[in-house]
C-alpha cells in the first residue's frame, strides 16, 4: 500500500505539478562516480513517465544525510585515488567486501548518516527508496531491521559484478545488469523473487544500430571530469594511427587545450568535443569505443551494438566489469595506453572482428533497462 506524499519534489518538478496527496519516491545517490547519478536520473525521468502524478525525489545522500564537507572530502579522495593511486582504490574496496562479510563492522558502517535518513523517512513517508549506490541501501536496510523505518527498499546495482555493500537483509527488490549477476544474488540467499534482470539503467537515445558502421570513427571518452590516466597519451598514440578519431574531453579542458595543437596537424581525422548532452549521437556513429569500464558506461555501449577497448580500469568494480564484457566477447582490454593503441589500431585493420564483437555487445545491451526499472518500482509500490 502507498503512502501519501504532502510535499514537492526537489529534482525540478514544481509543487503545482505534484498531486496534492501525490506518493513519494525516493531515489538516494552518490556524486562518487558519475555513473550511480546517471543511474538515478535515468529510473527518475522513467518513473515521472510511467506514472506523471507521483513525486519523484532525486538525493546525494552523503550531501543530505552525512554533511556536504564529509561528502565533498571523500569525493575529492575518489578522485585522487582514481587517477594518482589505484591501489589505494583497490584496498579500500576489498576491505568493504571483507567488511561486508562480518556482521558487526558493517553495523558500525551502517550509522552513517542513519540518524537524518530516520528523521527523514519519518517526516516524508516516501513510497518507496530507490537506491543506486551502496550505503545508503546498507543504512536504510539496518534501520528497517531495528524497526526504525518499514519503507520498502529498492536496490539497482549499476555495476556488472555483485559486491557484499550491495547486499542486504530488509531489501524488497534488487534489480541487476544481467541473468547471470540475478543467479549470483541468489546463490548468496538472496530469495530468488527479490532479484530481477533489468538491466543498469541508462538514458533514452541508446538504441541499437541496425547496420553496424564498419568506417566509423574511434571514440574515445575520459570522464567527465577526466578520470582517465594517461589519457592525452593514449589519444595522441589512436589519433595518429586511426583513420578518424573523436576525443570527448567532458569537464578537462586542459586535455583539450593540449590536444588541439595535434588535432590542428591531423586536420579532421582528430575531432575534440568539451562535455556533451547527446553523447549517444556518437555512440550511433562509432566503430570503436575506447574508454574505461564504468558500468553505465558498459551499458550504453552495448545497448547500441558498439565494440569496445577498455583501458584505465582501477582496482574493483572496474576490473569486474571488464572481465565481464571482454570474456562475452564484446570488448578488448589494455593495460596501459601503447596496449590499447595498439589494440585499437588492430581491431580497425579487422572491421569482420568489429562486426562480430558489435553483434555480442548488442546481445548484452539492454536499452529498455531504465523503463523495467520503473515498471518494476511500480509494481512493488502498488502491490501486483
Amino acid at each position: 500500500m502507498i503512502l501519501p506524499s504532502r510535499h514537492a519534489s526537489r529534482d525540478g518538478i514544481a509543487p503545482e505539478a505534484q498531486a496534492a496527496n501525490a506518493p513519494l519516491i525516493t531515489i538516494l545517490t552518490s556524486s562518487f562516480g558519475g555513473g550511480h547519478r546517471m543511474a538515478a536520473r535515468s529510473v527518475a525521468e522513467a518513473l515521472r513517465e510511467e506514472r506523471p502524478e507521483w513525486d519523484i525525489e532525486v538525493l546525494d545522500f552523503f550531501e543530505h544525510f552525512v554533511g556536504r564537507r564529509l561528502s565533498q572530502g571523500v569525493a575529492w579522495s575518489y578522485g585522487w585515488s582514481a587517477r594518482r593511486a589505484p591501489f589505494v582504490y583497490g584496498g579500500v574496496y576489498t576491505t568493504a567486501q571483507w567488511v561486508g562479510e562480518r556482521p558487526r563492522l558493517q553495523g558500525w558502517m551502517n550509522r552513517v548518516g542513519r540518524r537524518r535518513l530516520r528523521e527523514y523517512v519519518r517526516r516524508r513517508q516516501p513510497a518507496a527508496i530507490v537506491n543506486t549506490y551502496p550505503t545508503p541501501s546498507a543504512v536504510l536496510a539496518a534501520l528497517k531491521r531495528r524497526g526504525d523505518a518499514h519503507t520498502p527498499a529498492v536496490t539497482i546495482l549499476t555495476d556488472w559484478a555483485s559486491h557484499s555493500q550491495w547486499i542486504h537483509e530488509g531489501v524488497e527488490l534488487y534489480l541487476v545488469a544481467h541473468e547471470g549477476l540475478r543467479d549470483e544474488l541468489v546463490g548468496l540467499g538472496v530469495p530468488a523473487q527479490r532479484v530481477r534482470a533489468t538491466g543498469v539503467p541508462i538514458r533514452a537515445g541508446f538504441t541499437p544500430r541496425g547496420v553496424y558502421p564498419t568506417h566509423g570513427p574511434v571514440l574515445i571518452t575520459v570522464g567527465a571530469h577526466g578520470m582517465m590516466r594517461r589519457a592525452e597519451a593514449l589519444c595522441r598514440l589512436v589519433a595518429e594511427q586511426a583513420p578518424r578519431t573523436v576525443v570527448v574531453c567532458g569537464h578537462d579542458h586542459s586535455l583539450r587545450r593540449r590536444l588541439e595543437p595535434l588535432a590542428a596537424t591531423l586536420g579532421g581525422r582528430l575531432q575534440l568535443r568539451g562535455f556533451v548532452e547527446d553523447i549517444h549521437r556518437y555512440y550511433a556513429t562509432a566503430s570503436l569505443f575506447l574508454g574505461k569500464p564504468g558500468g553505465v558506461t558498459i551499458a550504453e555501449a552495448v545497448a547500441v551494438g558498439l565494440p569496445m577497448v577498455l583501458y584505465g580500469a582501477i582496482p574493483g568494480q572496474e576490473r569486474a566489469n571488464e572481465r565481464f564484457v571482454t570474456e562475452a566477447g564484446a570488448a578488448r582490454a589494455g593495460k596501459t595506453a601503447t596496449e590499447a593503441a595498439a589494440t585499437a589500431a588492430e581491431l580497425m585493420r579487422h572491421p569482420e572482428e568489429l562486426a562480430r564483437m558489435a553483434e555480442r555487445a548488442r546481445a548484452l545491451g539492454r536499452p529498455n533497462a531504465a523503463r523495467d526499472a520503473a515498471a518494476a518500482i511500480v509494481e512493488l509500490c502498488e502491490g501486483r
